[in-house]
């Protein structure tokens, strides 16, 4: 084996050291360069392990080791917590909580669907039971279907809203499947079938979510790895979940002491949920990220981090209508569908400006009606290119006026290639935000700013008249 080039022989070339006579030390790193053990290799041949400062080699210290170590490898990806970003030890404790939660008051539920099905009820029939099952597994699988196609492209750019949403479903199902039994035969129907597609909603939500979120815990290539850990650690604490559900199932069947356990427990599990997800710092940057991060910088000149970023995030509710610099909303930010949409506007004619392999179409604003902005991405479009565009339009909307709107001063600004216009400098190309950017951790490689299929477009001069 011909050795390796040297960055460092003496760390490098193990065969050479070894076979030079004197003593080595050999180190064992994982992927992140981090020491996770040392070896001593004498002259005579003999190896001899070194232990940490600290550690004893007694019984007792070497079975502890050795169980925390089983422990480690059995629910946490190897190498951690070297091996995934900071903010997943935060998402994963509350991620377990409110599964341990949800346990719970899964049981619950499911005693209730048992006698919404007909379970313990003499006047109940076998046919009936059948019948509303199979109903229920089909307005399930046709959810499904319209989830997916209505909202499968808008789940990656906002996982930590669809993530949240997955277990705002799966409990309103819950309650649904709990009051079920006390329903007529066909309000019963209607209970658990919506109750059921709830529940596939949510198996949606949360699935595509958890992949987007895994992606970005994910540091060293190990996404399967954490995959499989964190169904060690689901499937560990709904154990735990099911043992204390049993417990409490059989101790309260009371309806109304039932109703105010699901609530407490509904309660806690969203909680713990929404703590969660508040807790995930992402690196890339959807429409929502763009503009806390954009606006901060147009305001106080500071460039903000993935963590700063996200305490200001809103989970559930927050759209692109953006905001002025004396706190109006005065636009309405969005990627065209179509250069068709773009350039249509039912208020007046449609101003076209063209930017860094990017056009964003302004139109008129009326009385009733914020300003549309819509950003049309060209061919071979860089990452960084479709945030600058939104940077470019969020700016756009922070230096106009409500009552004016997009006036001919502001065209003349944002249409000249030349960074300062008419004393204005503009702010959006500004070498030094990019740079902040890329210290603060940000992934300018990639763009979450799109929720709806990818338009590309690409222009040509025609020699002749075609139409």
């Amino acid at each position: 084996m011909a050795p390796a080039e040297d960055p460092g022989l003496d760390t490098v070339a193990i065969a050479a050291l070894i076979s030079s006579g004197s003593e080595i030390e050999v180190s064992e790193l994982d992927k992140s360069g981090h020491v996770q053990q040392r070896w001593l290799h004498e002259p005579s041949g003999r190896i001899i392990h070194i232990r940490p400062e600290g550690h004893t080699n007694d019984l007792y210290s070497r079975s502890l080791r050795e169980w925390k170590k089983i422990l480690s490898d059995s629910f946490l990806p190897v190498g951690f917590p070297h091996s995934v970003s900071n903010d997943y030890l935060a998402y994963q404790t509350f991620d377990s909580l409110q599964a341990f939660f949800s346990t719970i008051t899964s049981l619950l539920a499911n005693r209730a669907l048992l006698q919404g099905l007909g379970v313990g009820d003499a006047n109940s029939s076998a046919t009936f039971a059948l019948l509303l099952t199979i109903l229920r597994d089909a307005t399930s699988r046709v959810a499904t279907i319209v989830f997916a196609h209505r909202f499968g492209l808008r789940i990656e750019p906002d996982a930590k809203r669809y993530r949240f949403l997955a277990d705002l479903f799966n409990d309103t199902g819950f309650f649904l499947e709990l009051y079920s039994p006390y329903l007529s035969p066909w309000w019963k129907v209607i209970a658990l079938s919506v109750g059921e597609a709830l529940r596939a909603l949510c198996g949606v939500s949360a699935g595509a979510s958890k992949a987007a979120l895994s992606m970005h815990f994910a540091k060293h290539d190990n996404l399967a790895e954490l995959n499989a850990k964190e169904a060690s650690q689901e499937t560990a604490v709904g154990l735990i979940g099911l043992l204390v559900g049993t417990i409490v199932v059989k101790m309260i069947e009371d309806h109304r002491s039932v109703v105010y356990l699901m609530i407490l427990l509904v309660f806690g599990h969203l909680w713990m949920n929404y703590l969660g997800v508040r807790s995930v710092q992402m690196t890339n940057l959807n429409r929502q990220r763009a503009t806390i991060l954009f606006q901060e910088y147009l305001q106080t000149g500071k460039v903000l981090s993935p963590a700063e970023v996200s305490q200001r995030e809103y989970i559930i509710l927050w759209s692109p209508s953006i905001s002025n610099r004396h706190g109006q909303r005065v636009a309405k930010i969005e990627l065209a569908k179509s250069f068709g949409q773009a350039m249509s506007s039912s208020s007046g004619q449609v101003k076209l400006l063209d930017g860094d392999r990017y056009s964003i179409t302004v139109a008129p604003t009326t009385a009733y009606n914020s300003t549309m902005i819509r950003i049309l991405l060209w061919d071979n479009m860089q990452p960084k290119q479709a945030i600058m565009a939104w940077f470019e339009a969020v700016e756009m909307a922070w230096i106009m006026d409500k009552q004016t709107g997009f006036t001919p001063k502001l065209e003349r600004i944002f249409s000249n290639e030349r960074d300062v216009v008419d004393g204005y400098v503009k702010h959006f190309g500004v070498k030094g935000l990019w740079d902040a950017m890329m210290e603060k951790g940000w992934d300018l490689t990639t763009q979450s700013l799109e929720t709806a299929a990818p338009v590309r477009l690409r222009a040509r001069k025609l020699n002749k008249k075609v139409y």
